[in-house]
């Protein structure tokens, strides 16, 4: 449970470092509208090089990177790969936390 809750609190914490992520992008003057892999490789080609091979070749899931990351988040406006990463991480954090409540206590005293 507590395992659960840790997890769910660290994806709220990921949507919010990725909306204020979006937003100081965004009050930088950086086109949003643009798409997002090519502001990514603007900014820090290196980081783009090392997530693919991380997922490539560390983590064997090279259908993660060709089939979702490129085409759901890399090939969209900067906008909407960021927004799509926030409310991912919002609903998994949701998620994490429901699945880690606590069991509500039926009956009995309450404090």
């Amino acid at each position: 449970m507590v395992i659960l809750r840790f997890i769910g609190r660290l994806f709220i914490v990921l949507a919010l470092i990725t909306l204020i992520t979006g937003l100081v992008i965004w009050l930088s003057g950086v086109d949003v509208t643009a798409v997002a892999g090519q502001n990514w490789a603007k900014a820090n080609i290196e980081s783009l090089n090392l997530l693919q091979v991380v997922i490539q070749r560390h983590l064997h899931l090279p259908s993660l990177w060709d089939r979702i990351i490129v085409p759901q988040l890399l090939l969209r406006p900067t906008w909407e790969a960021m927004t799509i990463l926030f409310v991912v991480f919002l609903v998994l954090g949701g998620l994490f936390l429901r699945l880690g409540r606590r069991p509500v206590r039926r009956g009995g005293l309450q404090r």
